[in-house]
């Protein structure tokens, strides 16, 4: 498992941020979904034999969301740099 943080663009208010949490947590292999809506991040728990940030990236964006991977956290569960408040 790894913790990847995403910058996601087009972000624009609460319904937007519970769109995106809702869009990340049925996707296969992805948990422990955190969505920042002022930070414009998404911090996210992968199992990397099932899905990849670029995978997760891509249906953001078709989903109108355009997002990149912004970097990737300590494996060992540490904070993902503030997008969870911590």
């Amino acid at each position: 498992m790894q913790i990847t943080v995403l910058n996601i663009d087009g972000m624009e208010g609460e319904a937007c941020a519970d769109k995106i949490t809702q869009l990340l947590t049925n996707i296969d292999g992805v948990s422990d979904v955190r969505v920042s809506l002022r930070d414009g991040l998404a911090s996210v728990k992968l199992d990397e034999s099932l899905v990849s940030p670029r995978t997760i990236a891509r249906g953001l964006a078709a989903a109108g969301y355009p997002a990149v991977a912004a970097s990737q956290a300590p494996k060992d569960g540490g904070c993902c740099g503030g997008c969870c408040g911590g």
